[in-house]
């Protein structure tokens, strides 16, 4: 017998196929045939009983699925310093309509409950998502974010006859988790322990990213130390009315770690933020930027990373298309955006298509 792990952590024994060899090491249709007796697919006809999902406690359907730049549970694509900066944390796209209805803003924290348990995930406001439904990716695990698993959010129930889970159409709902504070960091060492409510952490090209949100105060200055360390020198910056705290530590000429917070989602240029870590710092008067989260000077801030094969943010882009580049075309000639495996041209499009309408506005 062999069994298979069920998306709710639970093993089903169950015989195994027709021609199906017992040792573990055989690769699944490695031969280029199924496990039938004739070798060959079968489409089996049914007929689905019509359901209504959802219900007053539970009036959206959550969808779930992958993301453009990761796979399954991210056990080699979380691995990778630039598929992990497109989306870099745990999410739940939300209509504009759904959003302004539950009082949640755009980059706010989100519980999505189901009746079999719920999650912590970043808010994605967007037209692109129906109105009614909500979509959270199923790449996060427990070892990169807090309270993100999306298996914890759908019934241990399969299909009788293919086995697929029941992952696509679940009734859910949705809240605004209130969060006191939000940081988010850049870490050259990945943090033994993370003490926050929600956290989502990616691998950078010198390091991690963090994000966190956190329901209750703390000691800022003990909290800097769990992340950043305590040995090197420390820059720190505390509106304690404001409640912004920022924190940056090095050795030497090289950036430790640099931790920002504030009491909403934290405005600071992420993508310039990463490539610190990667740079040198032996100007102590430049240091000052890292505390303050943005580029001085004649540096340049990419902006989210729109196109991972050649490392094109937002910022670069939206340049391009003030300095005439209408198509996505014209983009790719500039910048080479788009002009390899092509995933990114949608968001390219809407990129312009979002500059065309300020232009007429």
């Amino acid at each position: 017998m062999r069994s298979w792990r069920h998306s709710n952590g639970q093993r089903r024994a169950k015989a195994p196929p027709s021609g199906l060899p017992e040792d573990k090491s055989t690769r699944f249709f490695a031969n280029g045939n199924f496990y039938t007796p004739d070798g060959k697919a079968r489409f089996i006809a049914i007929r689905p009983a019509a359901q209504t999902r959802t219900n007053p406690d539970y009036p959206l359907v959550l969808n779930t699925g992958r993301v453009r730049d990761h796979w399954h549970t991210m056990t080699r694509t979380g691995k990778s310093p630039r598929l992990s900066q497109h989306m870099a944390e745990p999410f739940v796209e939300i209509h504009p309509a759904d959003a302004q209805h539950y009082g949640i803003g755009d980059a706010d924290i989100v519980r999505v409950s189901t009746a079999h348990g719920e999650v912590l995930v970043r808010a994605l406001v967007t037209v692109r998502q129906r109105q009614g439904s909500v979509f959270v990716p199923m790449h996060w695990t427990n070892q990169f974010s807090a309270r993100s698993r999306v298996d914890a959010l759908v019934a241990p129930t399969t299909d009788a006859i293919s086995g697929q889970p029941a992952s696509k159409n679940v009734a859910a709902r949705i809240e605004r988790f209130a969060a006191t504070a939000f940081g988010f960091a850049v870490l050259a060492e990945r943090p033994a322990s993370i003490d926050a409510d929600y956290w989502g952490l990616a691998r950078c090209p010198a390091g991690w990213r963090l994000e966190i949100a956190l329901q209750d105060s703390r000691d800022w200055t003990v909290f800097a130390a769990s992340l950043l360390g305590m040995e090197g020198e420390t820059l720190a910056y505390h509106d304690i009315a404001g409640g912004h705290h920022r924190f940056a530590r090095f050795a030497g000429s090289r950036l430790v770690g640099a931790l920002y917070l504030a009491p909403t989602p934290v405005a600071v240029s992420r993508g310039w933020a990463v490539e610190q870590l990667g740079a040198d710092h032996a100007d102590r008067q430049a240091r000052l930027a890292i505390v303050a989260g943005r580029p001085g000077g004649k540096s340049v801030d990419r902006g989210a990373i729109v196109c991972a094969c050649f490392g094109v943010g937002a910022n670069q882009i939206a340049e391009a298309v003030r300095g005439g580049c209408t198509s996505v075309a014209a983009i790719g000639a500039a910048l080479h955006a788009g002009t390899n495996c092509g995933s990114c041209r949608a968001e390219i499009k809407t990129i312009i298509d979002g500059r065309r309408l300020q232009a007429a506005e």
